[in-house]
Formats: structure tokens, C-alpha cells, sequence
């Protein structure tokens, strides 16, 4: 080697280094961008389920009108159930209702007091439910629970109940079946499945033949 070579070789000590700070400064930068696009997916999703809240809030006292105990509450009111199928003009149909059966409802109203509701079976499946006001069904029975063609039950309050406990007899267990409503008004649906087309008459006499009346 001569001694231009030698002049003209850096040392290893004059040799430029790598930076040993800028990974980890990459690394750290990556993870802010993604904590901060974490924090503006939960703040917009925070933002759209405060909106969309608010937007329920406002409209529950629509959406409670709709439910069927309110839609049909002026039916049934003389006693026995009255057809919703096809529904009352005016009136919206049953959601849930069934092509293949016939529906017919009483509207109650407890603060009168507990309400009876009797209905006689026949030849086609016969089901009754208890639906509360604002939504939900609170009791269901079908014909197979029938007594010797009959089938009886008495819907009343929380302390209507207490009240006729509390009046029934000692030893005694009383033989109506009773059932709580955890609302003041509801409706109860009396639903006959209609087999073939000629048996729509006689479910339909079935659907209103239900009894709903103040209890004794």
C-alpha cells in the first residue's frame, strides 16, 4: 500500500454509523397513527350511538301506539272478542298473524278489576294469549289445557292477586287459574287455525266465542 492509499482511507474510527434510534422512532410513529385512528373509530361510534339514543328516546311514545294492545283497545270491550282478521278499517293487522288461522281479541282494563276470560274448544286448535300494553306477550295456553271443553283463566294485577290470596279461605287452594298482567291494560288474542278453507266458519265462530268479562 502507498501512501496516497493509506491518506485517502478513512479509519475505522471516522466511519460514518447507522442509527441506532431510527427504528424504535419509526416504530413509535406507526403506533401513534394507529392509537389515534383507534380513538376516532370509538369517538365517531360513541357519536352515532348517542344519536341514534336520542332518536329512540323521541320516539318511543310513537312506537308505543303501535303495539297491539293499544292498536285494538277499543275491541272487545262488550264482552267477547271481536274479529281482527281481516282487521277493522282503519286498523293496522296483526304482525305476527298467520294466514292459516282466524284471530279475534278483547281489549281489559284492570283498574275496573280482574277481567274472566272463558273460552269452549271445538274441532280446530284453539289458542289464547295475554298480551301487555306496550309490547309482550305476558301468558299462553292452548286447547290441550282445556277442561272438560273449557278453557278459564282470570287475568288481574300484582295486588289483585295479593288481595284475593289473602281473601281466599283458609286451607283452601282455589281451583281458577289465575294470571298476572304486568301492565293495567292489555289484550288477549284468541288465534284458530283454520285446517281447510270450509273450516274458516267455524274457527271463526270459535275466535269470538271467547268470553271476556269482570270476574265475580
Amino acid at each position: 500500500m502507498n501512501a496516497a492509499d493509506a491518506t485517502e482511507a478513512p479509519s475505522p474510527a471516522t466511519q460514518p454509523r447507522a442509527d441506532t434510534h431510527a427504528l424504535p422512532r419509526r416504530w413509535l410513529s406507526r403506533l401513534g397513527r394507529s392509537l389515534l385512528q383507534f380513538a376516532l373509530l370509538t369517538l365517531a361510534g360513541l357519536l352515532l350511538g348517542g344519536i341514534v339514543h336520542i332518536v329512540t328516546v323521541f320516539r318511543i311514545p310513537a312506537l308505543a301506539t303501535h303495539d297491539a294492545a293499544t292498536a285494538y283497545a277499543a275491541l272487545g270491550m262488550n264482552g267477547r272478542a271481536e274479529l281482527v282478521t281481516p282487521p277493522p278499517a282503519g286498523l293496522p293487522a296483526i304482525l305476527d298473524g298467520d294466514p292459516n288461522s282466524v284471530a279475534a281479541v278483547c281489549s281489559y282494563d284492570l283498574a275496573a278489576g280482574p277481567l274472566r276470560v272463558v273460552a269452549r274448544t271445538g274441532s280446530l286448535p284453539l289458542g289464547l294469549t295475554v298480551h301487555r300494553r306496550g309490547g309482550g306477550v305476558a301468558y299462553a295456553i292452548t286447547d290441550r289445557a282445556a277442561i272438560r271443553g273449557v278453557l278459564e283463566f282470570v287475568v288481574m294485577t300484582q295486588e289483585q292477586l295479593d288481595e284475593r290470596l289473602a281473601n281466599d279461605e283458609d286451607g283452601e287452594t282455589s281451583r281458577e287459574l289465575r294470571v298476572v298482567s304486568p301492565s293495567l291494560q292489555g289484550l288477549v288474542v284468541a288465534r284458530v287455525v283454520v285446517r281447510r278453507a270450509f273450516d274458516r266458519s267455524e274457527a271463526e265462530t270459535l275466535a269470538t266465542g271467547v268470553a271476556c268479562g269482570l270476574a265475580d
